[in-house]
């Protein structure tokens, strides 16, 4: 998993930003595109989040590709049972917490898709 996330951080960063928006959730499958410039719909990347059981994300948000982290993820076995993080997040189900670190007009903060994997594909 580390070397798909290390991946797909480093395509995003060849861009300058990443505005990323939901294209669809369909059977537990949650397909997010990603492009320079939401208005033009160039996508560049895709990605396919698969049996997702939690989304905490708005419709569309921007990745500040400068950043030092900005695409990570948290394997629940690393979340005690007990913590108030695994009840909140994994309660449903999945295997893994990926968090887009996105940018807000003022501030930062993480979206966060609980899934079983994530897969990416390129498209330009």
């Amino acid at each position: 998993m580390k070397n798909t996330i290390d991946e797909i951080s480093k395509t995003l960063k060849e861009k300058e930003w990443c505005d990323m928006e939901i294209d669809s959730i369909s059977n537990n499958d949650l397909i997010i595109k990603g492009c320079m410039e939401l208005t033009d719909q160039d996508y560049f990347i895709e990605f396919k989040f698969c049996d997702v059981s939690y989304i905490d994300a708005p419709l569309s948000w921007t990745v500040d590709t400068r950043e030092e982290c900005i695409f990570k993820y948290v394997d629940k076995k690393l979340i005690s049972v007990d913590s108030s993080g695994f009840q909140k997040y994994f309660h449903l189900g999945g295997d893994y917490m990926f968090s887009f670190l996105a940018d807000f007009f003022n501030s930062k903060d993480w979206i966060h898709i609980v899934a079983n994997s994530v897969e990416y594909r390129i498209l330009t």
